[in-house]
């Protein structure tokens, strides 16, 4: 039997050789392929994985904080108030000394004093009052530097203040009457005067020290600004007929001696800014109240304040315009 050896035609041989480098094609592009998917896989675990973070917030340059200058606060304007008074026009205006009686004064029912622990004294021989401190009130009065007949130092005692242009205004006690008892039929007046005045026509110092002559008690007292009693005594006062001043604000117009009044017997005496509430005149002047030492220890005054040698003592040591209280 013939044995015949198979042998591959060349039409075969190429086919097998097309097949065989076409499955080594395959093979290095079927692994590209997979890691192409790999990755692919790979990019979207990264991506999951970035947006569950928190986002970072974009950084952006930071401006320099602006330098906030506060705004001052405005400046209050200040009331005005009278323009000075020259000399001449001084001059002419009213003195307002104890003898003299100027109905453009205030008294207690309108002025309404309160104590403010200063003492005023005049910088000028004469100083202007004025019933109202309104920058156009016109002066009614002047006040002196000096005390007529005693020739001492005056100084008052302030009893309100106005806010205003230099210092403002001040109420200041006068040792003058508005009206005299029995003037136009009424049997009464005033017994203490004020009246308003520029402060820069002063200088103003503090006290802690005020007199107080309780007619209820019959009482004379040194009283301090924190209501403690530096001293008081028992005093003799005036009757219904001829009051003591009562409750009325005034102050201390001078302390001297007089000789001539023998029943003093040379203490000093302390006069006040007060006048008495019914007598037009006692003893040749306008009934002007005093605080004096007499020698018996009893009875009654005519209006005055009659007080030991001590008290007299006492008072003497305080600076004129101390104010006054009379309850």
């Amino acid at each position: 039997m013939d044995t015949t050896d198979h042998v591959d035609e060349p039409g075969d041989q190429a086919d097998a050789l097309r097949a065989s480098r076409s499955r080594r094609r395959q093979r290095p592009l079927l692994v590209a392929v997979g890691v192409v998917v790999v990755g692919l896989v790979a990019v979207g675990i990264g991506v999951g994985v970035t947006h569950g973070r928190p986002a970072t917030p974009a950084t952006t340059p930071t401006a320099e904080a602006r330098r906030i200058t506060p705004t001052p606060a405005p400046t209050p304007t200040l009331a005005a108030v009278p323009p000075p008074v020259g000399p001449q026009a001084l001059a002419a205006l009213p003195l307002a000394y104890y003898d003299a009686v100027i109905p453009g004064l205030l008294d207690g029912t309108t002025a309404h004093p309160a104590n403010q622990w200063e003492i005023a004294t005049p910088r000028q021989a004469l100083v202007p009052l004025y019933a109202s401190p309104a920058a156009d009130s016109a002066p009614i009065a002047a006040l002196g530097a000096t005390v007529p007949t005693v020739n001492r130092p005056a100084a008052t005692a302030v009893w309100g203040r106005s806010p205003g242009a230099d210092g403002g205004m001040v109420l200041v006690s006068t040792p003058s009457r508005k009206s005299t008892p029995g003037t136009n039929g009424v049997a009464t007046a005033p017994s203490a005067t004020f009246a308003w005045a520029r402060a820069a026509d002063f200088t103003l110092t503090r006290t802690d020290r005020m007199i107080r002559v309780d007619n209820a008690t019959s009482t004379i007292a040194i009283v301090t600004e924190s209501g403690a009693t530096a001293t008081s005594e028992a005093a003799r006062l005036g009757t219904p007929t001829d009051p003591t001043p009562a409750a009325t604000s005034t102050y201390m117009e001078a302390d001297y001696v007089d000789t001539r009044i023998a029943y003093t017997e040379g203490h000093p005496i302390a006069l006040t800014g007060a006048h008495s509430a019914l007598l037009p005149g006692y003893g040749g002047n306008s009934a002007l109240t005093a605080l004096h030492y007499y020698p018996d220890p009893t009875g009654s005054s005519h209006g005055c304040v009659r007080i030991s040698a001590a008290m007299t003592a006492a008072l003497a040591t305080l600076p004129v315009g101390t104010p006054i209280q009379f309850t």
